[in-house]
């Protein structure tokens, strides 16, 4: 950090830029005035019988459209989980700040600026224009510090900006009093906050928040009105300190350039940047001495919660140098494979997922055999249906009435009847335990995927001939899956053979839809097969890559276990060197983890023993919710935010948008 000591940083360039740059959850209190819009309504000066006319003219700054949609994500981004958001507006733009923003805070609500002294109307035709609508924005635990009743109400009355304090040279058409700046800012923040104002003008909500001892981030990008407000903010500045601190060098000069990563804008004692904009995973990888590479490794396996979109908010927030790596619930491995260090300890409770991991990494012979059987296989799934045109000619005396519903479950009886022999050949010797549930799943997938077929066509449109074979093909092919889905949920096999277990635990994970691993009250796995989309998956290349030298070099330095993640920590003890990065399951009403339930006792426990027992760095991801934040809402915990989209919706158990937490104790 540059210096600790900072109180303000007026910046000179465009704000839409310079935002990207500044962290996540950093800013106390976002308080700005941009442009309305307004002035492309404007009829042109107003003439006066025997005067002069009247400018009836804002700016031509405003005449430029300014869509508030351009800036919400960001505010949101910047700003703290207990921070407000105050923005002067319009009557042409409070629904659009409404539409962007509402969804995103817990409350939104709206003030208005009486002006005692509006200019007058010249011509009685309507309605002086004597208001102006602030529209706010909060989230639980904000601040406010109201003393009265009398001080809650949303409307304020004072002057417009009125000389001496109103600027001549430059006139800013929008100036605003300090007064009311000043009464907004002392409800809205503490002493020390950071009020941030990306449309500065001529500097007035600076002047206020320094003269409120709050610290201050004003940009503006016209160069007339910043060099006023620079003065303005240094001579307020003045009367507090005797030397002007200016982070960076760079107040009053324009932004020529980007800002390096390490530009810190806040004063958190040890804060790490969050450098998250437009940075991508493959550069943010750690570096050793040992180790001059910059590749991030694949992750292992599809798993749910995978961090692979969310290692730029993760890489460059962790520690500079650590000497071992640590992560107890290491899912598909993301962030595992992108770290390098001297050691890496792994844990999952999931045995399965950390055979799979001690297969990789010890290379495992009857494994990887298992693993290209089971690829065979899905090759012969295609072969068998290319070669037998028979299911496309049934389908289609189907569709057109010349078979009804029980001509056609006799159709495709004798035709399994009839392929007996080459539909059980499909799965080789090691998996051909009960190969008649293998004919019994192709009936019954072919005889479900035509009705549905039919259905569809007779309520949308005839599909083309190759969109038929698609879903055909997809019958076959699920007929397969659904075999090893049953292999896998084969207690004697699970409990006498953990290595072709293991394999058949990895097939499902690749093919079953989206990914998903989610058991019935038996305890048997029901994700049904992934669909046309996966068809043409093969295992190949994944196998290459498990077998690779580099991710075998990786592995050769790893520590793989499957333990509660307490007494793995406990176990290989973290120490003041380490890192640990914990991505536990999330706190939901489904909490179910691989068939390994993870209540609100665990997070309790786990966020007990990291933050009172745990003497390594560590950063943990996680879900947003009241309960989880109040767990970590401690002194000496970050705590930022960032939006993560999930690409499926499994029976409405997770939220389209949600906000993820990173959480760290340094």
């Amino acid at each position: 950090m540059r210096n600790p000591n900072w109180r303000k940083c007026v910046l000179c360039g465009d704000s839409k830029d310079i935002i990207k740059r500044i962290p996540d959850n950093s800013i106390d209190f976002i308080f700005t005035d941009p442009p309305y819009n307004i002035g492309k309504h404007s009829t042109g000066n107003i003439p006066l019988p025997g005067r002069t006319p009247m400018n009836n003219d804002v700016a031509e700054w405003d005449l430029v459209d300014f869509n508030p949609e351009d800036w919400a994500d960001e505010f949101v981004r910047i700003l703290k989980p207990t921070g407000n958001l105050f923005i002067f507006t319009s009557y042409n733009q409070i629904g659009k700040w409404y539409d962007c923003l509402d969804h995103k805070f817990d409350t939104t609500n709206f003030m208005i600026w009486h002006k005692t002294n509006p200019a007058p109307k010249i011509f009685k035709a309507g309605f002086l224009n004597s208001c102006e609508m602030i529209f706010t924005c909060w989230n639980k635990k904000h601040t406010w510090n109201f003393l009265s009743q009398s001080e809650m109400h949303n409307f304020y009355e004072s002057p417009i900006c009125m000389r001496p304090e109103r600027l001549s040279t430059p006139k800013h058409p929008t100036q605003k009093p300090i007064a009311l700046l000043k009464k907004i800012i002392t409800i809205a923040t503490n002493e020390n906050d950071i009020v941030f104002d990306p449309f500065m003008g001529v500097g007035s909500s600076g002047v206020a928040a320094l003269e409120l001892n709050r610290k201050y981030i004003g940009i503006e990008i016209n160069k007339i009105y910043f060099d006023a407000a620079k003065i303005r903010v240094d001579e307020q500045m003045k009367k507090y300190v005797d030397k002007t601190i200016v982070d960076g060098g760079m107040a009053g000069e324009p932004l020529t350039g980007p800002l390096p990563l390490s530009y810190d804008l806040t004063s958190w004692e040890d804060l790490t940047v969050l450098p998250v904009r437009n940075v991508e995973a493959k550069m943010l990888r750690k570096k050793s001495t040992n180790d001059k590479t910059s590749k991030v490794l694949p992750a292992i396996i599809k798993w749910a919660g995978g961090k692979e979109k969310e290692l730029k908010y993760i890489l460059p927030n962790m520690p500079k140098t650590f000497r071992r790596y640590f992560e107890p619930f290491v899912g598909g491995g993301s962030v595992f494979l992108s770290v390098v260090c001297d050691q890496y300890f792994v844990n999952d409770l999931s045995s399965e997922l950390t055979c799979l991991y001690s297969c990789i990494a010890e290379r495992n012979a009857r494994f990887f055999d298992y693993v290209r059987q089971i690829d065979c296989s899905w090759k012969k799934a295609k072969n068998f249906y290319s070669s037998n045109n028979k299911l496309y000619d049934i389908y289609l005396s189907y569709r057109n009435e010349e078979i009804n519903d029980d001509k056609l479950k006799k159709e495709l009886s004798s035709f399994c009847d009839i392929n007996r022999s080459e539909i059980m050949s499909m799965v080789t010797v090691d998996f051909a335990f009960y190969t008649d549930v293998l004919v019994d799943e192709m009936y019954k997938n072919l005889l479900r995927k035509m009705k549905r077929m039919k259905v569809l066509e007779n309520t949308k449109n005839v599909l083309p001939e190759k969109d038929l074979h698609d879903n055909l093909e997809t019958a076959v092919k699920g007929a397969l899956y659904m075999y090893f889905r049953h292999l896998y949920n084969a207690k004697e096999i699970q409990k006498n053979d953990n290595i072709l277990h293991c394999s058949l635990f990895y097939f499902i994970r690749n093919y079953c839809y989206s990914g998903m691993f989610r058991y019935n009250d038996q305890g048997e796995f029901n994700v049904p097969y992934g669909g046309i989309a996966y068809n043409l998956k093969t295992l190949g290349k994944k196998i290459d890559y498990y077998l690779s030298d580099e991710l075998s070099l990786h592995f050769k330095k790893t520590v793989i276990d499957n333990l509660d993640f307490e007494v793995f920590l406990r176990k290989y003890v973290p120490t003041e060197d380490d890192f640990v990065f914990l991505d536990p399951p999330y706190d939901s009403e489904f909490s179910t983890y691989a068939q390994n339930e993870f209540t609100k006792k665990d997070q309790i426990r786990l966020a007990d023993f990291m933050i009172n027992k745990c003497k390594a760095k560590w950063m943990l991801v996680i879900k947003n919710t009241d309960f989880i934040y109040s767990l970590y809402n401690k002194k000496g915990i970050r705590i930022r935010s960032f939006d993560k989209k999930y690409m499926v919706s499994f029976m409405n158990r997770n939220d389209k948008k949600v906000t993820h937490l990173l959480i760290t104790n340094y």
